[in-house]
């Protein structure tokens, strides 16, 4: 089983309410806990960085609201800590996205292409 491809997978086929980020973040944890995934919900990394989930060494960051940029710094901050591995980004927001932030992979999921 590969994590990262089931992950990206999984989530980027699912049709997401996208009224707001916390009926979101619920969304997708029932779809994480229907396929099994070990993870933890609001995970802190110090106490000015938590992230919305955290499997198996990646973070995952949920936003529906900010501007790109502010979107990538926080990104950043959370691939400077050692115990993340990577990080999922999933957002609806129309942005470019690295492929890698400071040596550690990152993948995007944008929640519009499941509506096309």
């Amino acid at each position: 089983m590969n994590f990262v491809a089931d992950f990206y997978n999984i989530i980027s086929k699912c049709q997401f309410s996208l009224e707001s980020e916390e009926e979101l973040k619920l969304q997708i944890s029932s779809v994480l806990e229907r396929h099994n995934f070990d993870f933890k919900k609001e995970f802190r990394l110090d106490s000015k960085n938590r992230l919305d989930f955290f499997i198996q060494g990646y973070a995952v960051e949920i936003k529906i609201k900010g501007s790109a940029m502010s979107i990538y710094r926080q990104c950043v901050r959370y691939c400077q800590f050692e115990e993340v591995k990577g990080l999922f980004l999933i957002t609806n927001k129309s942005m470019g996205f690295p492929t890698e932030i400071n040596q550690k992979p990152c993948y995007l999921i944008n929640l519009g292409k499941s509506w096309l």
